[in-house]
């Protein structure tokens, strides 16, 4: 079980795996705080050396960090295919794990990381960082409110840009899929955050002939998530030529009005239909532009893709884990999640390679 931490202890965190792209824009976010301290770094990658002289680590042996009373929190940061097996190993050792998603290759992974929480009792955290967005808070209070009355259809947009969908982080042997479920999964997540599970899926993931060759997997995606009482189409594409995720949008329609939401910039928009507490009209909100750009450059230990520059969602990202951590609280983005995301995703490919038929999820 991971151990209570007090009030006015610092928190020792440590990296086991470093070659995930967002490993630095994590570590910096830790180093930015004055509760918690880094104390070294793990992988077996050739990038560890370059890492830890950049960010001003020690490099450790793995097995050091996981018997080490003063390390309370591991960020599992490695390639998708070993995330399942350093956050068990961390759980069992009684550290609080922070996992970048999607935490592992497919539900088979994710299942067995939530096998392991509910073992151990520790506290784990998917970084699905784009939710922590004030216009995902938003969307979330006043769907729960009913101002827009009866939700009856959703459309989401997600893409991948900067050309990722090539890269070799994009196309990692045993995942579900490429860049529709490498990146993808964020727009999944915001959906089951905001409307829970879907009873089934009809989708369709294509790969153009004659557009780009071997190094990508997949270029456009469309879907139907079909529940109880709505449905939601989604739609995903891999060449974004936008920079960060200003085309990503969830739009939800109701009775009494709509509501569109953006993570990054956050923005939202909401029409009231004039029958309630609101009235008639549109209602608009943007917290800021981009004083500091999301994917700033490549580097000598993320040779493949850019690292991350801007540090508003890492820092909101870390505030809700060492939260739940020092109060020992639920985690905002458990193991289950990650599980019923890789579920979704994986009933999309399903159904794909049935020509789109539809595919329960049980």
């Amino acid at each position: 079980m991971t151990r209570k931490i007090g009030p006015n202890e610092t928190l020792g965190v440590a990296c086991l795996g470093i070659t995930h792209p967002h490993t630095s824009g994590r570590v910096k976010a830790i180093q930015r705080r004055t509760d918690a301290r880094m104390l070294g770094a793990w992988d077996t990658s050739p990038l560890l050396t370059p890492f830890v002289d950049a960010l001003g680590l020690e490099a450790r042996s793995k097995e050091d960090i996981l018997a080490d009373e003063n390390v309370h929190v591991v960020l599992v940061h490695s390639k998708s295919e070993k995330m399942a097996d350093l956050t068990i190993e961390a759980l069992e050792a009684g550290k609080a794990v922070l996992c970048e998603k999607p935490a592992g290759r497919s539900s088979a992974d994710a299942k067995r990381i939530a096998d392991a929480v509910e073992r151990t009792g520790g506290l784990f955290q998917v970084g699905y960082c784009w939710r922590f967005a004030p216009s995902v808070d938003a969307m979330q209070a006043v769907l729960k409110s009913g101002r827009l009355g009866k939700v009856v259809q959703v459309r989401a947009h997600g893409g991948c840009s900067h050309d990722e969908a090539g890269t070799a982080h994009m196309t990692r042997p045993g995942d579900i899929g490429g860049a529709v479920f490498v990146i993808g999964c964020h727009l999944i997540d915001r959906i089951l955050l905001h409307f829970g599970l879907p009873r089934s899926v009809n989708a369709r993931i294509t790969k153009f002939p004659n557009f780009h060759g071997d190094e990508s997997r997949e270029d456009a995606a469309g879907a139907v998530l079909n529940y109880e009482d709505k449905i939601v189409s989604v739609d995903f594409m891999s060449w974004d030529v936008l920079p960060w995720t200003e085309s990503w949008d969830i739009t939800a329609y109701g009775t009494e009005g709509i509501m569109s939401s953006r993570s990054l910039p956050a923005s939202y928009k909401i029409y009231d239909a004039g029958k309630g507490d609101y009235p008639e009209g549109w209602t608009e909100w943007q917290e800021t532009s981009f004083p500091e750009i999301w994917a700033t450059k490549k580097t000598e230990y993320s040779p493949d893709i850019a690292e991350i520059g801007n540090p508003v969602y890492f820092d909101r990202e870390s505030n809700a884990f060492f939260d739940a951590l020092r109060n020992g609280t639920s985690s905002v983005v458990p193991a289950t999640q990650a599980y019923n995301i890789s579920r979704v995703i994986e009933a999309m490919f399903a159904s794909s390679s049935k020509a789109g038929s539809e595919v329960f999820i049980d």
